[in-house]
């Protein structure tokens, strides 16, 4: 299903969001503002006598419809060639620099990805983990990077991704910041 571009900013209107909002914002917002202009809702009870059920039935229809005709452009756009798989790692010389490595490291990483030709958006939309955490990864700014749990997470994640040993490269990369930790 296509969606103009009209129609996608208007339908994201009427959940109140942003340009930018993942399905998650979307989702979210679409529960809110169902709940909100149901006929039980506290915030309108106290004026549903200057509220037509009319116009609240009509509005409720629109956030309906916004939702369905935007998770839809979601899901076909999940299945659309553009949003690309996992890559391999069929190449030789891609296999011949990995034999190489002894330690992985932020900027290892990123050297990895760019050889492998994938984008930070690719891994962030497939993962769906921020785009700014994997830059923060790549780049080693510890002091942007959320707690050690969650980060374990997210490199487990890009290592993944790129078709890499997770525990190794998660290993070397928390070794990396429990050693900028216990320096700060």
């Amino acid at each position: 299903m296509n969606v103009s571009p009209e129609d996608y900013n208007r339908y994201l209107e009427i959940l109140e969001l942003s340009p930018k909002a993942s399905l998650s914002e979307i989702r979210s917002s679409y529960l809110y503002l169902r709940a909100l202009y149901s006929s039980d809702s506290i915030v309108t009870s106290a004026i549903a006598h200057e509220f037509p059920e009319d116009d609240r039935q009509g509005i409720l229809q629109q956030i309906e419809e916004a939702y369905l005709k935007l998770a839809e452009f979601f899901k076909n756009k999940a299945a659309a060639p553009e949003y690309k798989e996992k890559p391999s790692i069929a190449n030789s010389n891609i296999k011949d620099f990995l034999a190489n490595i002894t330690t992985f490291s932020g900027p290892i990483l990123k050297m990895i990805r760019e050889k492998l030709m994938v984008e930070l958006k690719d891994i962030a939309n497939f993962t769906k983990i921020r785009k700014q955490y994997f830059e923060n990864i790549e780049l080693e700014r510890f002091e942007a990077l959320p707690t050690e749990v969650y980060l374990r997470g997210y490199v487990v994640e890009y290592a993944r991704y790129l078709s890499l040993d997770p525990a190794r490269v998660a290993d070397d990369y928390l070794a990396r910041y429990k050693a900028w930790k216990t320096s700060a």
